[in-house]
């Protein structure tokens, strides 16, 4: 877990900001769900044996004896809201979201306990060109945000007859294989054996290239409905390799299952995929909701994708104006600059100013007030002030003294050119806003 801001919050800001545009052009609406669930939320429905709910929950009891979970993703907690709130009554419901999860695994480049995703959720939408739209928003939301060079894979997991029947064949067959697999296959075995298949170690890898096929086991519905699949996203021109052999992590998934994957240096080795998803149609009836109402959805990792944006043009933030009072010089000593906001004169200097700022900030225009220091000075604090600007990256600086307080101006300065000039107060907030051309 780790704190962020200044060019890491922009960019997840930027990111954020493009996925909920483009979520809200295709029909979707945002949600927000606690971030502390019931256990039981994730423990039905990511699966007894899955790594997640075996090592990687962040759960605890509460004063009141009820056992929470920070969430560690983003799927089941919706879906809870979409029963609790009988929002299934009113289909299709169509959602995106973004925020924290968590889970207590290895930190790695692109992997923390504490991550933020950006993710949608549809329910309600049965037909296959429901998944093809789905995949379709999540290939347009990378794109916008610059990264090209990423590969879709897709695959099939078949309806539950389906899986059933490969898992029967898979099992027998790594059965045959138990000398040569990794402790952590042979334990997921006699449980959920589609696990294996994706197993990082090299024996398993290995052992895996002569394994049974999940496509030669696909009902006819699932065949037709993936070739349906496969075909459309042809006609978009949206490119794809159908792996065989991948599989999503969380029990809850059938039939379309994809993940997108970009090959980067600023990844980890075990980083590639940045944003996945699937169908889970039986989950709703699985948390206790009505049967039949069918889903789906995808997640990205803002961390992971912030790190390839590292190589992007991100827009920068408005440039700000500073607003920079000075004050009189003391009349009995022209060297020494009255600073002290007890005296009438600098009270009265420092609210014109800031009545400025903030007639600049209704009209749009990002303003940094430059506060004066509260004591007497024998210098002038304007170079600080001007230099304090210039790293702010200021596009300009509003000089005001009790002069032009008095004659309803400003010295209006051109940090970039170095050039000045005195304009009236109305011209100024004009010329800025249509500087920044804010509408």
């Amino acid at each position: 877990m780790k704190d962020r801001f200044g060019s890491e919050n922009a960019r997840f800001n930027w990111i954020t900001e493009k996925g909920a545009k483009l979520a809200s052009l295709y029909g979707f609406d945002q949600i927000t769900t606690p971030i502390l669930e019931y256990s039981q939320v994730f423990e039905r429905t990511l699966g007894d044996d899955s790594d997640v709910v075996g090592k990687e929950l962040y759960s605890f009891e509460d004063k009141g004896g009820s056992r929470l979970t920070m969430r560690p993703e983003g799927t089941a907690g919706i879906t809870r809201a979409l029963i609790s709130q009988k929002l299934y009554n009113e289909s299709p419901q169509k959602y995106y979201y973004y925020g924290p999860m968590f889970r207590h695994e290895r930190p790695q480049k692109g992997r923390l306990r504490q991550f933020e995703q950006f993710g949608v959720e549809v329910y309600g939408q049965s037909h296959a060109s429901s998944d093809v739209e789905t995949i379709e928003l999540a290939s347009t939301f990378l794109k916008s945000l610059g990264l090209n060079s990423i590969s879709l894979e897709i695959n099939s997991l078949g309806d539950s007859a389906s899986r059933h029947n490969y898992k029967t064949a898979l099992k027998d067959y790594l059965s045959n294989h138990t000398d040569g697999l990794s402790q952590d296959s042979i334990n997921r075995l006699s449980t959920n054996p589609l696990r294996i298949l994706d197993s990082k170690a090299p024996q398993d890898i290995q052992i895996l290239e002569d394994s049974p096929v999940l496509s030669d086991y696909l009902s006819d519905t699932s065949q037709k409905r993936f070739a349906f699949i496969t075909e459309a996203l042809s006609l978009m021109n949206i490119p794809f390799i159908v792996n065989p052999k991948l599989v999503r992590g969380l029990d809850y998934y059938q039939d379309t299952v994809f993940e997108f994957k970009v090959s980067s240096s600023l990844l980890g080795t075990q980083q590639s995929t940045v944003l996945a998803g699937g169908r889970y149609d039986g989950l709703v009836e699985k948390m206790g909701g009505p049967v039949g109402v069918s889903s789906i959805g995808w997640a990205a990792g803002l961390e992971r994708l912030s790190l390839l944006l590292n190589e992007q043009d991100i827009p920068s933030r408005i440039r700000p104006v500073a607003i920079i009072p000075v004050p009189d010089r003391t009349p009995s000593d022209p060297a020494t600059f009255v600073t002290d906001t007890t005296t009438p004169s600098t009270t009265a200097l420092h609210s014109y100013a800031m009545a400025i700022s903030s007639a600049l900030r209704q009209q749009g225009v990002r303003a940094e007030f430059m506060h004066l220091i509260s004591s007497s000075s024998t210098k002038s604090q304007l170079p600080k002030q001007l230099a304090k600007a210039s790293k702010l990256n200021a596009s300009h600086a509003l000089l005001i003294g009790t002069d032009e307080m008095k004659k309803g101006i400003v010295t209006f300065k051109d940090l970039d050119k170095a050039e000045q000039r005195q304009c009236h107060v109305d011209d100024v907030v004009n010329e800025l806003r249509a500087l920044y051309a804010i509408k």
